[in-house]
């Protein structure tokens, strides 16, 4: 059950696409998504946070900063937009 005011954590790119912070772009035949994307600003410091499908059943989560990855982590829709959901929220706090 969830409390009123409290923000779910998203658990696939569909609950991502509902934040308009989060760009999906998706393919033309399929509608299968290919990228979802998220930039955050903190302190005049820019981050963009990114997610690709890598293979069956497998995501790719990435931050960069400075135009470098600077984090990277590997695994199933459900974790990786998880993990995502936290950097977005965390990134702005230091």
């Amino acid at each position: 059950m969830s409390v009123p005011g409290e923000q779910q954590v998203p658990r696939s790119v569909a609950e991502l696409a509902t934040d308009p912070a989060w760009t999906v772009t998706r393919t033309g035949t399929t509608g299968q998504w290919l990228t979802a994307e998220r930039v955050v600003e903190h302190d005049g410091h820019r981050r963009l946070i990114g997610l690709t499908p890598i293979g069956p059943g497998a995501v790719a989560l990435m931050l960069w900063s400075g135009g470098e990855v600077v984090e990277h982590v590997r695994g199933t829709e459900a974790e990786v937009c998880a993990t995502a959901h936290r950097w977005a929220t965390e990134v702005p706090a230091g």
